[in-house]
Formats: structure tokens, sequence, C-alpha cells
């Protein structure tokens, strides 16, 4: 990427920190540290965060102390990294569930990363994949969540749609859409 741009771009976020939504295996975790580094911003991904403040997985999270426990520390997380400036952050799926935390999300730029369902998929399938809220059939859950998702999803500040694109061109994606926005 054109380093004049980039640098015009990081000018003009003035530290507005950029935080990631989307669906599970959309590439959030993947895309925040590259976003990151080009854009010269801190990375926190929230998962990551909570797993280290519980000393558990976010799977022993869910099946010991239940969703709606793990909601509420995502919501604290989400309190402390809005103090700081010029922070990309990778978010859970479903941190757009709770009202509360679109009023933390407000106050930096919300980028959906729109995923092609089948591709998503594809990366859930995998054997290493862990997430709590897929247990049972894959497609139909994923399904589920992401019809009670997509009209929340829609409230972001940008929409990037994703395909089979590499990290970096994602990254990319988000920095031309977050130009285009800027500038109109």
């Amino acid at each position: 990427m054109e380093r004049n741009f980039t640098n015009g771009l990081i000018k003009e976020l003035r530290g507005r920190s950029i935080f990631l939504i989307g669906m599970m295996g959309s590439g959030k975790s993947s895309t925040g540290p590259v976003l990151a580094e080009i854009l010269k911003y801190k990375y926190v991904d929230l998962d990551v965060l909570i797993e280290k403040l519980t000393k558990k997985t976010i799977d022993k999270v869910f099946s010991e102390e239940g969703e709606e426990y793990f909601r509420d520390l995502e919501t604290q997380c989400l309190q402390e990294i809005i103090k700081l400036p010029s922070v990309v952050v990778s978010t859970g799926g479903g941190v757009v569930l709770k009202k509360e935390n679109w009023g933390i999300l407000r106050q930096g730029i919300i980028v959906w990363l729109d995923i092609n369902k089948e591709i998503a998929l594809n990366r859930l399938n995998s054997k290493d994949n862990i997430r709590p809220l897929l247990k049972g059939n894959i497609d139909v859950k994923y399904e589920e969540i992401f019809e009670t998702r997509k009209d929340i999803y829609a409230q972001a500040d940008l929409r990037v749609e994703i395909n089979n694109e590499g990290v970096k061109n994602v990254a990319e994606k988000i920095l031309n859409t977050l130009h285009k926005e800027i500038n109109n």
C-alpha cells in the first residue's frame, strides 16, 4: 500500500479506534493485526484478552460460566479498551448483541467483515475449530446465528465483503473503504 495514502489515512483517523465485527470465521482475528500494523495502531483481540483474564478458553468460559457471564466480560473489556487511542480491535461475533456495547463501539469506527457463508463454513468446519455456539449441526447453527445478527451487523459504519482474499488484501479493502468514507 502506498505510504502517502496510509500516512494520510492515519492523519484523517485522528486516533479513532477501529472495531472489526462479523460472524465467526470472517477473519477478524487474522486481519486485525495486519490492519493495526499498517496503521501503526495497537492491536487487541477481545477473545484472547478474555482468555488471558480468565485463564480459560472461550469454550470453557461458556461451558463453566455461561454466555451471559462471557458477554459481561466483553463489555467490561470494551470499556477499558475504548480509553486507549489508535487501537484495532477484533471482537467476538456476538459482541453486537448487547446494546451497551454499541455505545462503546460507536466511539470508534465499526467495520463489518461480511463474509461469504460458504467460505466461512469451510473455515469453521476444520477439526481445530472450537466454537461454543456452533455445537451440533454447524451449517444450521451458523445460519440461525447469522439470521439473528445480520440486521445488527448492518448498522456498522462500514461493510467490507469478504470472499477468498488473503488477510493483506482484506486489510487493504478496509483501508480503501475507510478512505472513501472519510472523504465523503
